[in-house]
C-alpha cells in the first residue's frame, strides 16, 4: 500500500504516539466516582506533565470539563490554557460519547452541538478529529453528520469489516465522504510502553501510508510520566527505522492528508455502516440489555422533540420559548444516550442516575406540552382575518403529514353539560368515538369520561372538534369497517384469525396468509449484559408447544371488547415450568401446574380506520437465565431485509444464525441487529413491517421475524474479557414491563408502503386538549407542510443564536427528490446551514423562497438544516 516510486528509497514511517484517556461516564464506577478519577487522579497529573515535558494529551467529553469548571476551576483554568496553546487536544467533541446505532439521529446531532458550542466559548478551538473511541459499532449516516457538523476526520475502535488498510475515505448514504482510520489495536496500541515496536510492526503492516497512528492509554488511565523519555529513547536507538513524536489526533491526520494529497494516492473507499466483528467486537446482544432503559430514552425522544416543534410555533406566535427548561431536557436524554448507558453494560448502581433523569424528563414532559398548547390554542383565538368556530375539543399532530390515527384523552364537564358523547363532528366531518370509561353526576349528566376516537390532523398542525350528543352520520358505503365472522375480525384493510386456545392471530390479507403473530418464544439465557449465550439449541417453550417437554404456557383468560372504532382481543396467559402429566402429552390432558415463573397479559387491537395492528404487552418476569422474544412466523423468502437508521434505511442479512463465516472472528455473526423504530420483511409483493417502541433488537431467521423483549443476566462479564466480573442482580430483570409494538402487513416493499411513515405515526402520538368552554378559532390549520412525504421533519427549534427558528428535514427512501416546504408564516430570510447552524462553505444548497413555500432538489438520504427568521 505504500509509495514506492521508480525504485527510490522508501520513505520513513512516522509513528504519532497518542497520550489519551477514555473516558466513561459510568460503567463499573458511578459518575461520582469516574469525576473523581478523571479529575484528580488523571488531568490533574497530565496538567502537570504537560508544563514540565513535551507531553500532550488527548481530552473526549465536554461532560467532564463542563463539571470540572464548576468543581475546581484552577485545575480548568490550566486545562484550558493547554488547549489553546495546543498541548491537550479535544477530539471526539461530543457532550458525552453517544452509542451511535440505539439513539435517535436528531439526538446524536445534539450530542455535537452541545459539546463543541461550549469548546467554542469556552477556548475558542475547533474540534476536527471525531474520535469514536468505544460506541458499538457506527451508523450509516455518520460520514454526513460529521461533516456537516465540522469534522474532517475520524478515528474509530469497532466495526470494521476490513483489516486493512487501516486508513480510507468512508462514504454515508448519501455519498458524503469523511477520511477514516480505524484502530487496528484498538486505542490501546501504545500503551505498553516496552512494546512499542511490536505494535508498531503490526500497525506498520496495515497502514496506508507512511503515518502510523498509535494511541497511547486506555479507559480510566493514568499517564505514563516516562513516555517523554521513551519517545526520546526510540529516537536515538530506533530512529534510522521510524521517526516517532508525541502528538495529537490532528496531527496525524493533517500529515496522512497531506500525504495523500501530494502523492495523489487512490484511497479505498469504503460505504454504510461500521457494525462487523471480524475484528473488533460490537456486542449486538446489548441491544437486548436492560430494556427499561432503551424504551425510556426512545419514548422521551420522540416526547421531547415534539415538544420543541410546539414551543418553536408557540415562540413565533408569541416569543416565548422555555430555552432553559428544553436544555435541561436535552441534557438528561444526552446522558442517558451515552454509550455505556443505553446499550446497559455497565454495573447497577450506575444507573441510579438513569432512573432520576427518566423520572424528571417524565414531569417536565408532563408539564411543558400543557403550557404550550393553550398558548397556541389562545393566540389562534385572537388572530383575526379567518373563519372561526367554538369546539369543545383539539388535536396536535407533530409530523410533518397529515396523520390519521388512534387519541386518547379525558374530558371532565359541569353538572348538566354533556349527557353523552357519540361522536364528534369537525365542519361537514363526523366521526365515531369511543367511550372508554366515564363517571356520572346525580342528574346522569357527565362528570368525567375518557374517550378515544380517530382524528385526521394535517401535518404539524391541529384540528377542533365538537362533541356529538347524537348519533354521527355515517357514508352508506363506507370503505372502511370492522366486523367479526366466528373467529375472525375483518376490516378493509385484511383479516385476523384468532385461536382462543393460543391466544396467537393470523393475519390475511387478500386471501394470503401474511404472518402468525404475537407468538412468545422464552429461551435459555447463560450470557452476561455483552452476549447472549445459550445452551440449549431448542426454545425453553414457545406459545406453539416447541421446547422443552416439561413445561407450558397457558391461557388463562381470552376475550375481545368491540367498538364502533376497533377491536380489542385479550388474552391471559402464564408460562409454567412444569405440567403434569409430561409423558404422553398427545392424549393426556394436564392435570398439575407448577412453578410459575412468568405472567403475561396481551392487548391486540385492529383498528376500523387504521391499516396496522397493535400490541401491548405485559410481563411480569420472575424467570431467571432467560430470554424472552416476540415471533412473527411468515411465508416471505428473502435473503435480506430493511431495518429503519439514523436518518436513513439499511438493508441487512436473515439467517446469519446459523453461518459459518470463513477465517477467524472476534465475533462471529449471530445474526442480531439494531433497528430504530422499525424493520420490514418483504419479497418485494408482499411484507410485513414491524414497528416497535425502544425494543431495538431483532433476528430474522427461517422466514420468521424475532423482537427481543428482554434478557435475563446476572453478570456484568461471565468471563471477565468484556469487563469485571461483576454481579448485577438488577438485570435479572425481575420486574414489570409494558412492551408496545405494531406490524403493518402491505403490498410491495418497505418503499411502497412507506413503512417509515407507519413507524414514526406508531412512536409520534396525537395529542388532544379540551378546549375552554366557548372558546372559538379555526377548525383547523398546518403550521409546516412538507412534499412529498418522504421527506421527513427531523427536528423545528430555535436557534441557538436566538435569531429565528431551526428546521432539520432529510429524504428517506433514496431517490433524488424535489422538496417543498410550506411555512405558515413568510420567513423574511432563509438560507442553509451546518448541522452547528452555522453558514458552511462545505453546506451549500440551493434554496428557492416563494412567499410560505421554499423549494429545494434533495440527494438521496439527504440531511437538510434550514434557518428561518421571521
Amino acid at each position: 500500500m505504500k509509495d514506492m516510486t521508480n525504485g527510490k528509497k522508501k520513505e520513513k514511517d512516522t509513528i504519532y504516539l497518542v497520550p489519551h484517556t477514555h473516558y466513561d461516564a459510568i460503567w463499573v464506577f458511578t459518575k461520582e466516582n469516574y469525576f473523581y478519577i478523571n479529575m484528580l487522579l488523571i488531568l490533574k497529573e497530565v496538567v502537570g506533565l504537560v508544563e514540565k515535558t513535551d507531553y500532550k494529551f488527548l481530552i473526549e467529553q465536554t461532560f467532564l470539563l463542563e463539571e470540572m469548571e464548576k468543581r475546581y476551576p484552577e485545575l480548568f483554568s490550566k486545562i484550558a490554557k493547554c488547549i489553546k496553546e495546543g498541548k491537550i487536544e479535544i477530539a471526539d467533541g461530543e457532550y458525552l460519547m453517544a452509542d451511535t446505532m440505539l439513539p435517535e439521529g436528531e439526538t446524536l446531532i445534539r450530542e455535537i452541538l452541545m459539546g463543541k458550542r461550549y469548546i467554542r466559548a469556552k477556548f475558542g478551538v475547533d474540534v476536527p478529529v471525531m474520535w469514536q473511541a468505544d460506541s458499538f459499532g457506527l451508523n450509516a449516516q455518520l460520514p454526513q453528520i460529521y461533516k456537516k457538523s465540522g469534522y474532517k476526520y475520524v478515528a474509530f475502535r469497532r466495526g470494521a469489516s476490513k483489516r486493512k488498510p487501516s486508513e480510507f475515505f468512508w462514504k454515508g448514504l448519501d455519498e458524503t465522504i469523511i477520511l477514516a482510520h480505524w484502530m487496528p489495536l484498538g486505542y490501546r496500541a501504545g500503551l505498553d510502553l516496552t512494546k512499542l515496536e511490536e505494535s508498531y510492526e503490526k500497525l506498520k503492516e496495515v497502514a496506508a501510508t507512511s503515518h502510523i497512528l498509535m494511541p497511547s492509554g486506555s479507559g480510566v488511565t493514568m499517564p505514563q510520566p516516562e513516555t517523554p523519555e521513551v519517545v526520546k529513547a526510540w529516537k536515538e536507538n530506533k530512529g534510522e527505522v521510524a521517526k516517532m513524536k508525541i502528538a495529537t489526533p490532528s496531527e496525524f491526520f493533517e500529515a496522512l492528508e497531506k500525504e495523500i494529497e501530494e502523492k495523489n494516492l487512490k484511497m479505498e473507499v469504503r460505504k454504510g455502516e461500521m457494525y462487523s466483528g471480524k475484528y473488533s467486537a460490537v456486542f449486538p446482544d446489548c441491544c437486548s440489555s436492560r430494556m427499561w432503559i432503551k424504551q425510556g430514552l426512545c419514548s422521551h425522544e420522540s416526547w421531547l422533540l415534539s415538544c420543541e416543534r410546539w414551543c418553536t410555533i408557540s415562540s413565533i406566535l408569541n416569543g416565548y420559548y422555555p430555552s432553559d427548561e428544553l436544555r435541561d431536557c436535552w441534557r438528561k436524554i444526552l446522558y442517558i444516550a451515552f454509550h455505556d448507558v443505553v446499550p446497559g453494560t455497565g454495573m447497577d448502581r450506575g444507573y441510579d442516575d438513569v432512573r432520576e433523569y427518566l423520572h424528571f424528563l417524565r414531569t417536565k414532559m408532563r408539564t411543558l406540552c400543557p403550557r404550550m398548547f393553550p398558548l397556541i390554542v389562545e393566540q389562534e383565538s385572537e388572530e383575526g382575518g379567518r373563519e372561526v368556530e367554538s369546539g369543545d375539543i383539539i388535536v396536535f399532530n407533530s409530523l410533518s403529514w397529515e396523520v390519521k390515527d388512534w387519541v386518547e384523552m379525558d374530558l371532565n364537564f359541569e353538572k348538566g353539560e354533556v349527557v353523552a358523547i357519540k361522536g364528534l363532528m369537525s365542519g361537514e366531518e363526523e366521526i365515531d368515538v369511543e367511550v372508554i370509561r366515564f363517571v356520572r353526576y346525580e342528574d346522569d349528566s357527565l362528570r368525567y369520561a375518557r374517550i378515544g376516537f380517530v382524528p385526521t390532523v394535517p401535518g404539524l398542525g391541529y384540528k377542533v372538534y365538537k362533541i356529538l350528543e347524537r348519533e354521527p352520520k355515517h357514508y352508506r358505503y363506507d370503505p372502511n369497517y370492522i366486523l367479526i365472522r366466528g373467529n375472525t375480525i375483518e376490516n378493509g384493510f385484511f383479516g385476523v384469525e384468532t385461536d382462543p386456545a393460543t391466544g396467537l392471530i393470523d393475519v390475511i390479507q387478500e386471501g394470503e396468509r401474511i404472518c402468525m403473530a404475537n407468538e412468545l418464544v422464552l429461551e435459555e439465557e447463560t450470557g452476561d449484559l455483552y452476549y447472549h449465550l445459550q445452551k440449549l439449541y431448542i426454545p425453553v417453550k414457545t406459545e406453539t408447544g416447541e421446547g422443552v417437554k416439561y413445561g407450558s404456557f397457558r391461557v388463562k383468560n381470552f376475550w375481545i371488547n368491540e367498538s364502533p372504532l376497533r377491536r380489542v382481543i385479550n388474552v391471559k396467559t402464564d408460562y409454567f415450568s412444569l405440567r403434569w402429566p409430561y409423558r404422553l402429552t398427545e392424549k393426556l390432558e394436564p392435570l398439575i401446574w407448577e412453578h410459575k415463573y412468568l405472567a403475561c397479559g396481551k392487548k391486540i387491537i385492529v383498528y376500523k380506520d387504521i391499516p396496522r395492528i397493535d400490541f401491548i404487552t405485559n410481563i411480569e418476569d420472575q424467570h431467571p437465565r432467560a430470554r424472552l422474544r416476540v415471533r412473527f412466523s411468515t411465508d416471505i423468502k428473502s435473503s435480506d431485509y430493511a431495518c429503519g437508521t439514523q436518518f436513513g434505511v439499511v438493508s441487512r442479512p436473515t439467517c446469519q444464525f446459523r453461518s459459518k463465516p470463513e477465517g477467524k472472528w472476534v465475533e462471529r455473526p449471530c445474526g442480531v441487529f439494531p433497528s430504530l423504530r422499525w424493520l420490514d420483511y418483504s419479497d418485494g409483493k408482499k411484507g410485513l413491517t414491524v414497528m416497535h417502541m425502544g425494543t431495538p433488537e431483532n433476528m430474522v431467521r427461517d422466514g420468521d421475524i424475532y423482537l427481543t423483549l428482554l434478557r435475563s443476566v446476572s453478570m456484568l462479564s461471565s468471563d471477565g474479557r468484556t469487563g469485571p466480573a461483576i454481579p448485577v442482580p438488577d438485570a435479572q430483570e425481575f420486574k414489570r414491563y409494558v412492551f408496545r409494538y405494531s406490524i403493518y402487513p402491505h403490498r410491495g416493499d418497505w418503499r411502497e408502503a412507506a413503512s417509515y411513515k407507519q413507524a414514526l405515526e406508531f412512536n409520534f402520538i396525537l395529542d388532544a386538549l379540551q378546549l375552554p368552554k366557548g372558546k372559538k378559532m379555526p377548525l383547523k390549520r398546518y403550521f409546516l407542510k412538507m412534499e412529498p412525504e418522504s421527506v421527513v421533519l427531523s427536528a423545528l427549534k430555535r436557534a441557538e443564536d436566538g435569531e429565528g427558528a431551526i428546521l432539520r428535514f432529510y429524504e428517506t427512501k433514496g431517490e433524488k427528490t424535489n422538496a417543498e416546504i410550506t411555512l405558515f408564516r413568510e420567513p423574511k430570510t432563509v438560507k442553509a446551514v451546518n448541522l452547528l447552524e452555522e453558514e458552511d462553505e462545505g453546506v451549500v444548497k440551493k434554496l428557492k423562497k416563494n412567499g410560505k413555500r421554499i423549494e429545494l432538489k434533495m440527494k438521496p438520504f439527504e440531511i437538510v438544516t434550514v434557518k428561518a427568521e421571521f
